[in-house]
């Protein structure tokens, strides 16, 4: 038997092709076209043309059985619908191997039925609407895993460790997902599978009704036959999801995370059921509730499900009278008796509020010989506790609706936690959830609660608001951005649809604070700001390197090299912000120790650790397990931190002196360089600020000790390396990431190429005007795509090491060429800086022009013009795209919308200094005219920006700059928390 194995990446026609040569005559050339194969052969194909954009048209119309049954059934044989220009009539044409072309007579049924699908296909993907929400149909196909997501927050701000505390949810457009609540503690379960559409369980926050003992409606099923019609809406911390039933009934789903009040429990979801009976006459309705709680003890699934089962039983929180308080699991070790799970239901009835008094906690006896969909045994729940897990749980109640009545019902799951900070007692579950319910038991409760969730929101987001004439650009940039900074904030890229808790809160994720402080200080949080800033800075060591991740515990200590060097900006940001010049002497624990010291000082310990101890023999920072790139992993007998430390320590006893460098041959980061080389420029600030001249002067002068090292060493003609080797005696290797570097994989190139490098030479002020015009040069050639930025050209890291992004990822994704949106954020930050300081013209005009053709690739909407084809999610951010195909792959969790956010800040031109807003805009050249607020505490800043066509910056000096009418000679805005409205018109002459 003769095999051929084939594989996506090496297919030699698709179907589309087949189609296109088929049928020429028919398909106009580069419109678009929806097809698959009509078998395995891959020798005929079907499909439909003249659609308005990528679709997968062809695959919903095969679901029609009239409209499959119209297939040719010969091998080989092709298939082509076509719909004429009104959209009202549809042909079908065929194609047999080495015959002539026939028209086939399709029934009216089944073109009338296509026709309804094809003339809905361009309405798939839903909308965007005016407030930046999400509407979408839930019986249409989704482009992608995150594509119809939603993330919510909660809020314990006024509370203990909300950097740990703060509850997150994800919700899918069927109000599927999971909820955690304090660092990584499942509340509702995550599911872990291949499928990336699965986030959570399938029976979390879905509910049945039965009316007459007959099953009428379930919520993870909108395409049922009793359903007219059924809209998810994604909207900023909130979910609505409504269907129309053809009876009559219309229900509503209201999806959020409680903001946490004194004495409930740490954690609270609320999904808010209403029912309106739009019929004539009164509909008695059983309602049935389910969901599965997380594990206590999730590594276990991955070795021993029995264990996860054994470790509980069923519990239940009854009142006086018997009615189910909350359904809660009972675990028997010390470990998950201080993580309390629950879920109460509250039927508001016309008679007041109903406890349920029917509950079921095993999966097998609810489901029984039917399906999730259409259980068996939902009739009558047992009321029975098993004695062990897992936890799924089932709560029903009557419901009666009168005609023209709306019933409500509450429902809320949650966590009763010790490390709420609050008093912690045997009888803590009772009575948090007896405050809960007294709480709920009005109507009006949730109303105001959700109220009070999107206020917090609204008013976190008020510190940016353009109006640029973009409409799609305004409602992004006001609404959806600053949520995600603000989710990403607390959740880091630990808890998203497909990121499920591995990572915990990365150190280097103190970036996503580079956006958030403007935000929190903005409604007048610049507290909260500094306490989350401590508990970063409690995070590093007294040597300098820090804890790569944590929760309420750090780990990897030191693995990663860049961290540390990250939390110099973030508290530069924050006192250039607020002024407060008093954070830096602030005590604050030392990790890995009972000791604490200033601020100042662990920033001081960094500068040491990462600018002459960790260095190499070039006198760059060390590479160690990897950098700021998590696959560059290129020494594989690397050092952490503590075992670093150590051999330092034996080098010192030997006879060394504390500041000289660590003896090694290990490779050198240059991006870690450039980052070192920021660092010492800011903090040098920072100490001139706080009076201590005399340190600054000596940062100064090593940052100019730095930038000529960085010149003299990483520099290679046409870009600047990526990593210095040090452990090649021949010299076979010496450097990587420029031309003649030897690690090119690709045979027509000389060399390879980082993006990074690009950008942080940039940013650290190191690379000079020549060659910031031949990196253009050299991108363009190199890392360009049609989608943006590729985060490397293509490189055989394989050559120098084991592990890396090109032995893990097909070339195309992620760190293995990959366009990495956070990356790409990076450059154009990079971009509209150069933009405003390189002395050409016409560089900074191309400058500015690429950093906003960057903009324009990762700016979420943008997945609307092509969702099917794009994917990703069109008001989140996701990671990357592939740079072949153009999918945006995500995941939802990255920096992007920190550096989108920081990247805007550069081009509106928002810099806050140590004399006030240095504004100083570069606008597209087309633009005439912006129009932004800025809020700071009780005081706003409207700033209007007016300039002719083409390119103009503050450097070329024809721009008039007054505040509140008054002419401003030194180009600087007071930021003055003044409780006044400020008015700020900056015009640039023609």
């Amino acid at each position: 038997m003769m095999l051929k194995f084939n594989t996506a990446r090496a297919a030699a026609a698709s179907p589309e092709d087949i189609l296109r040569q088929a049928f020429a005559d028919r398909i106009d050339e580069g419109g678009q076209l929806s097809a698959v194969f009509t078998d395995s052969r891959c020798i005929g194909a079907v499909g439909v043309a003249g659609l308005p954009l990528r679709l997968p048209a062809i695959q919903e119309l095969l679901k029609l059985p009239e409209v499959a049954a119209l297939l040719p059934k010969e091998t080989g044989a092709s298939a082509l619908f076509t719909v004429n220009d009104t959209g009202t009539e549809l042909s079908l044409h065929i194609r047999h191997a080495g015959r002539q072309e026939q028209a086939i007579a399709i029934p009216e049924a089944a073109a009338n039925a296509a026709l309804v699908q094809l003339q809905a296909a361009p309405g798939w993907a839903g909308a965007l609407n005016a407030e930046g929400e999400h509407v979408i149909d839930l019986r249409s196909p989704v482009p992608g895993p995150h594509f119809a997501v939603n993330l919510l927050l909660g809020n314990r701000l006024e509370f203990p460790h909300p950097l740990q505390t703060t509850p997150k949810s994800v919700v899918d457009r069927l109000g599927g997902g999971s909820f955690r609540s304090h660092a990584a503690t499942q509340v509702l379960a995550t599911r872990w599978d291949m499928r990336q559409e699965e986030n959570g369980f399938p029976a979390n926050r879905q509910f049945y009704l039965f009316e007459d003992g007959k099953q009428i409606f379930y919520s993870a099923d909108p395409g049922g036959e009793g359903i007219e019609s059924a809209v998810c809406r994604h909207s900023q911390n909130v979910t609505i999801i409504t269907y129309r039933l053809y009876g009559g009934l219309e229900i509503t789903r209201t999806i959020f995370i409680l903001p946490h009040a004194e004495g409930l429990p740490l954690a609270t979801e609320l999904q808010r059921v209403t029912i309106t009976n739009h019929g004539e006459s009164s509909r008695q309705l059983r309602l049935v509730y389910t969901g599965m709680f997380g594990s206590a003890a999730p590594g276990a699934l991955f070795e021993d499900v029995l264990y996860s089962n054994v470790i509980m039983q069923g519990g239940v929180l009854q009142d006086a009278d018997g009615a189910v308080a909350a359904i809660s699991p009972d675990y028997y070790p010390e470990g998950g008796r201080h993580d309390l799970r629950f879920h109460t239901m509250i039927i508001h009835g016309e008679d007041g509020p109903v406890l349920p008094r029917e509950y079921c906690v095993s999966y097998n006896e609810f489901v029984g010989t039917g399906s999730l969909h259409r259980p068996s045994g939902a009739l009558k729940l047992s009321s029975i506790l098993h004695r062990k897990g897992p936890g799924f749980f089932a709560v029903a109640g009557e419901i009666q609706v009168a005609a023209g009545a709306t019933a409500a019902v509450d429902q809320l799951t949650g966590l009763v936690s010790d490390k709420s900070g609050a008093s912690w007692s045997d009888t803590v579950l009772e009575e948090e959830v007896g405050a809960l319910i007294a709480r709920f038991t009005s109507r009006s409760s949730a109303e105001d609660a959700l109220a009070q969730s999107l206020k917090f929101v609204r008013n976190y987001s008020r510190f940016l608001q353009v109006s640029s004439g973009d409409a799609d650009f305004d409602q992004f940039v006001n609404r959806n951005l600053p949520f995600q900074v603000l989710y990403q904030s607390f959740v880091s890229r630990s808890f998203c649809q497909t990121q499920k808790g591995y990572r915990e809160i990365g150190f280097r994720e103190i970036q996503d604070m580079y956006a958030s402080m403007y935000y929190f200080v903005g409604m007048g949080r610049g507290g909260l700001v500094k306490s989350l800033l401590k508990e970063w800075t409690s995070m590093v060591f007294e040597l300098g390197y820090a804890y790569h991740n944590f929760f309420w515990a750090g780990k990897e200590p030191g693995k990663w090299s860049d961290d540390a060097l990250w939390l110099i900006q973030a508290v530069y940001r924050y006192v250039m912000l607020t002024g407060d010049s008093e954070f830096l002497d602030e005590s604050c624990p030392v990790a890995g120790t009972d000791t604490e010291r200033p601020v100042f000082e662990t920033l001081r310990a960094i500068i040491v650790y990462s600018g002459q101890i960790s260095i190499g023999r070039h006198g760059l920072p060390l590479l160690d397990f990897a950098d700021w790139n998590d696959c560059l992993k290129l020494d594989d007998t690397y050092l952490n931190g503590p075992a670093k430390e150590a051999l330092y320590r034996k080098q010192l006893e030997a006879g060394g002196v504390f500041g000289d460098s660590l003896e090694s041959d290990y490779s050198e980061s240059v991006m870690n360089a450039f980052l070192l080389k920021v660092a010492v420029d800011e903090l040098s600030a920072l100490a001139a600020r706080k009076g201590e001249q005399a340190y600054a002067d000596e940062l100064t002068g090593f940052g100019v000790k730095l930038r000529a090292r960085i010149q003299e060493h990483a520099w290679k003609g046409d870009f600047f390396a990526r990593v210095l080797f040090n452990r090649y005696a021949n010299g076979e290797y010496t450097y990587l990431g420029a031309a003649g570097d030897g690690m090119s994989s690709d045979p027509a190139k000389d060399g390879s190429y980082f993006l990074n490098s690009f950008s942080w030479s940039i940013l650290a002020g190191c690379a000079d005007e020549n060659q910031i015009a031949v990196m253009l040069d050299t991108m363009k050639a190199h890392l360009m795509t049609p989608y943006g930025m590729k985060l490397v050209s293509p490189v055989a890291l394989g050559r120098v090491s084991t592990h890396t992004a090109s032995d893990e990822y097909f070339p195309g994704d992620r760190e293995n060429g990959g366009v990495f949106k956070h990356a790409c954020m990076m450059a154009a930050a990079a971009m509209f800086k150069g933009a405003k300081e390189v002395s050409s013209p016409d560089l900074a005009a191309e400058l500015c022009r690429l950093g906003y053709w960057l903009l324009d690739r990762i700016m979420p909407f943008k997945t609307m013009d092509d969702p099917f084809a794009v994917c990703g999610n069109p008001r989140f951010c996701t990671q990357y795209n592939n740079s072949e195909t153009g999918e945006n792959i995500g995941p939802m969790l990255s920096g992007t919308s920190t550096w989108l956010t920081l990247s805007l800040m550069e081009a509106l031109g928002i810099e806050y200094t140590e004399q006030g807003i240095a504004l100083s805009p570069v606008l597209r050249e087309e633009q005439t005219e912006l129009t932004y607020t800025l809020k700071l505490g009780s005081s706003s800043y409207r700033i209007q920006v007016l300039k002719p066509e083409g390119f103009h910056r503050m450097q070329d000096g024809a721009a008039r700059l007054m505040l509140d009418g008054r002419v401003l000679e030194d180009g600087l805005v007071p930021a003055v928390d003044d409780g006044f409205a400020h008015e700020v018109e900056l015009t640039f002459a023609g």
